[in-house]
């Protein structure tokens, strides 16, 4: 890192440009309809809009094709975007829209294309769990925005749960993926990888289940969304010499100083390790008391040794240690479960594979998979020492 060092003279300059651009940013008007214009910004600029507590919006990047319209009235918000052959560097767009999520389904996505409309995403939150601050990020088909048009969100009937969005434009990139299971749809500045299942607009769907890879099981505890009002105990059945395992957790609500401490058999283990992010990540937001706080689910998890496993059913406990002076949002869990990595059998050539020389080729045959796995219902603690099964 190289600093420069300004002369008294250049420091006031300086100065008087960072305050000009803060106010740029700090555009702010009434919650009624509206069509703001600002100076523009570079071609890969983000275009950010916050609707609460007030109106801010970033300068237009060249990409768009005019001011955004907020209509509180219509339920809405339309940004205007330019054909991609006018910005020749951008290819793809994407879209995070931070918002209060009631268990109603959350906003919508639409584009727009003269009188025509396309749908998106038919909803970016959850359906029956209101887990409150949630983001999420969604990337625009190509065969949408080519011929340019307008992103409409919206939120009918509750507009004010609507809190910001960022549209930010992508380049195409030639990546190499390892494996078949998943297929790498964007990565961010953070070098954070989203699947298409992740950013395709659809609902995301519980990872429900288990599923061997060779000497892998990945075992499902509990893919349901979880409130973490108090400590969360699994029952997790183990046959077979595990060499190391690794709890894999998404999280909402957390706040980035609490800690999700995990117990093996009544002993601590750790707590879950999330993956850093960066501080313009448009789903990072401010809470009422100024800390800042990440909307939407995070993935985290926690490598376990072997030594901490028993043959036979083993305790898991997740519990929540919340930081000093949060505001003590409701913390959820989902998608939680265990990855067993178990030593493979020993290999016992065939007896005429003894008898030959050297130079015989040797085939492995298939090896014995590890025994069946999966985890029963979560288990609450009663606050009399009791303990309670949640079913499904």
């Amino acid at each position: 890192m190289t600093a420069t060092i300004y002369p008294q003279s250049s420091k006031r300059f300086c100065l008087f440009r960072v305050l000009a651009f803060a106010c740029l940013l700090a555009v702010s008007s009434p919650a009624s309809a509206l069509e703001l214009s600002i100076p523009a910004g570079g071609t890969f600029d983000p275009f950010l809009l916050a609707l609460k507590p007030g109106v801010q919006m970033s300068p237009l990047p060249a990409w768009m094709e005019g001011p955004a319209s907020i209509k509180p009235e219509l339920g809405h918000v339309e940004i205007p975007i330019a054909p991609l052959w006018k910005e020749s560097t951008v290819e793809m767009y994407a879209v995070t829209v931070v918002f209060e999520d009631t268990g109603d389904g959350g906003p919508l996505l639409e584009w727009k294309h003269g009188e025509e409309k396309s749908t998106v995403s038919n909803g970016l939150g959850e359906i029956g769990n209101a887990v409150g601050l949630n983001s999420r990020t969604v990337l625009l088909p190509q065969s949408l925005t080519k011929d340019g048009g307008s992103l409409l969100v919206s939120y009918v009937g509750k507009f004010d749960s609507l809190l910001s969005l960022a549209v930010r434009p992508a380049r195409l990139d030639e990546t190499a993926v390892l494996g078949g299971r998943r297929t790498a749809a964007l990565i961010d500045d953070s070098f954070q990888v989203y699947d298409d299942r992740e950013v395709n607009g659809a609902r995301p769907v519980p990872l429900a289940g288990d599923v061997r890879v060779g000497t892998i099981v990945e075992a499902e505890l509990s893919a349901a969304v979880e409130p973490l009002n108090q400590a969360i105990e699994f029952v997790a059945p183990v046959d077979g010499n595990v060499e190391g395992a690794v709890i894999h957790l998404e999280s909402l609500g957390l706040d980035p100083e609490a800690e999700l401490r995990v117990s093996i058999n009544a002993k601590a283990v750790g707590q879950i390790s999330f993956p850093s992010f960066a501080l313009d990540d448009p789903s990072l937001v401010t809470d009422w008391n100024g800390r800042l706080l990440l909307a939407g689910w995070r993935k985290g998890s926690l490598f376990v040794p072997a030594r901490h496993f028993k043959q036979g059913e083993n305790t898991i406990t997740i519990d929540l240690k919340r930081s000093e002076g949060e505001t003590g949002r409701e913390v959820f869990l989902r998608n939680s479960s265990l990855h067993l990595r178990f030593t493979p059998p020993a290999f016992s050539p065939l007896p005429e594979q003894r008898q030959e020389s050297n130079s015989a080729e040797v085939t492995l045959k298939d090896a014995p998979l590890p025994v069946d796995f999966h985890a029963i219902d979560p288990i609450l603690p009663q606050e009399d020492g009791a303990t309670s099964v949640r079913g499904n």
